[in-house]
C-alpha cells in the first residue's frame, strides 16, 4: 500500500519549493536538510535590482524558506541526513540521522532528490591566486558579503578597479568539468550593473571565453551592460593574478585579436565559479538505486526532466544539472506534481 507522504532531500530552493507545492495538494511532507538550517546557497544571494527590479529571484528564496516553517503538512529535519532506505516503490521506510547521533524512521510513498550543488574550489586554480592575495575573492563571496552588509564599499571599501573571471572550474578539460554552469554569465552581468550603480566612477572588467544568455529575457539586459562604457568585456581568461611586489592585484592576460601580452591593475578580483555536484550525490544516487550522467549530477530518465528509473523517486534543481533560480523551481513544481501523480495512481 502507498503512503501518501512525500520525502524531500534538500532544503535549498528546489528542496523548499517541492515540499510547498506537495503541501498544497494536502499531500503530508518530510523536508530532510544536512545544513543547520533551511535556505541553502540561494538564500545568501543578495538582490540585485538597481533602479529596476533585475528579476534574479533572489527575493523569491526568504518567502519560500517563511512559507515552508509555517507549514503545518511540512516537518523539517535540519542537521540531518537520510542513512538508510529500504522497501519499494510507494512504501519506502527512510532512516535519517540527526543530530547528537540520533536517528528517526520515516515512512513515504514517493521521494524528491534536491540536494543542490557545490561551488568549485577555486584555490584549485592556483594561477588565480584564490586563499593567497586578500581581494581575490568568489562571486559567492560577494553575493553573501552585499547581502549581509547591504553594499560592496561596505564590504570591500571603495574599489576602482573590479575584474570578474568566468569559467573558473566550468568548461575546463584539464579538471574533467567541460560544462556550462549556465548561470555565470548573467550573475556576473547583474552584479556588475548593481557596482556601477553603488560606483559611478568605477571600472569594471568582466574576462570571457563567449557569453551564454540564458534565460528570459537576459539578452538585452547584456547588451545593456555592454553598452555601459565603463564596463569592458575581455574575450580570454587571463594566466595569471599577482599582488608582490605591488599593493593591487595585477592580471596578466592575453589579446585574443593580437596575441600580445598585457598586464593590468585591478584592486578587487571575483571569480565566477562552477556549479558541481554535490559531495553526497554518487553515495545517494546508490542509496536511492539512482544513476548520475557523465558529470556527477543525477540523471533524469529520457523524455522526463524529473524523473529517475527508479519508479517514484524524482529529482529537482541544481542537483540534476546547473540552473538559475527560477529554472530550479519551476522544475521543483514540476518534481512536486509527479511525486503527487504517483501517489494517486
Amino acid at each position: 500500500m502507498q503512503k501518501q507522504k512525500v520525502l524531500v532531500i534538500g532544503g535549498g530552493v528546489a528542496g523548499m519549493t517541492s515540499a510547498l507545492e506537495a503541501a498544497a495538494k494536502g499531500i503530508e511532507v518530510y523536508l530532510v536538510e544536512k545544513a543547520a538550517d533551511i535556505g541553502g546557497w540561494a538564500y545568501t544571494y543578495c538582490c540585485k535590482a538597481t533602479e529596476n527590479c533585475a528579476k534574479c529571484s533572489a527575493c523569491l528564496v526568504p518567502q519560500a524558506k517563511m512559507h515552508v516553517e509555517k507549514n503545518p503538512l511540512i516537518t523539517v529535519f535540519c542537521g540531518s541526513e537520510v542513512v538508510g532506505i529500504s522497501g519499494k516503490s510507494g512504501d519506502y521506510s527512510v532512516k535519517v540521522k540527526t543530530g547528537q547521533d540520533k536517528a528517526v524512521d520515516l515512512e513515504a510513498g514517493a521521494i524528491i532528490i534536491a540536494t543542490g550543488f557545490k561551488p568549485f574550489d577555486a584555490a584549485r586554480k592556483g594561477e588565480f591566486g584564490y586563499d593567497r592575495e586578500k581581494n581575490v575573492i568568489t562571486a559567492l563571496e560577494l553575493e553573501q558579503a552585499m547581502r549581509e552588509k547591504g553594499s560592496l564599499v561596505s564590504a570591500y571599501g571603495k574599489a576602482k578597479r573590479i575584474g570578474f573571471i568566468q569559467c573558473v572550474g566550468s568548461r575546463d578539460l584539464a579538471l574533467g568539468n567541460n560544462y556550462c554552469s549556465k548561470v555565470c554569465c548573467m550573475y556576473a552581468s547583474k552584479l556588475a550593473r548593481l557596482i556601477r550603480s553603488e560606483l559611478a566612477d568605477a571600472e569594471l572588467t568582466i574576462f570571457y571565453m563567449d557569453f551564454q544568455t540564458f534565460g528570459l529575457g537576459f539578452d538585452e539586459f547584456f547588451r545593456s551592460a555592454k553598452d555601459d562604457d565603463k564596463i569592458q568585456f575581455v574575450r580570454g581568461i587571463p594566466a595569471k593574478i599577482f599582488g608582490f611586489p605591488y599593493d593591487r592585484l595585477t592580471v596578466r592576460y592575453a589579446n585574443s585579436m593580437t596575441g600580445e601580452a598585457i598586464e593590468d591593475k585591478f584592486d578587487l578580483i571575483v571569480l565566477s565559479t562552477a556549479i558541481t555536484p554535490s559531495e553526497d550525490t554518487e553515495a545517494l544516487a546508490l542509496l536511492l538505486n539512482v544513476e548520475t550522467d557523465e558529470h556527477g549530477f543525477f540523471k533524469n530518465t529520457v523524455l522526463d526532466p524529473v524523473g529517475t528509473k527508479q519508479t517514484g523517486v524524482f529529482i529537482a534543481g541544481t542537483c540534476q544539472s546547473p540552473k538559475d533560480i527560477p529554472q530550479s523551481m519551476e522544475q521543483a513544481k514540476a518534481a512536486a506534481g509527479a511525486a503527487v501523480k504517483f501517489l494517486a495512481e
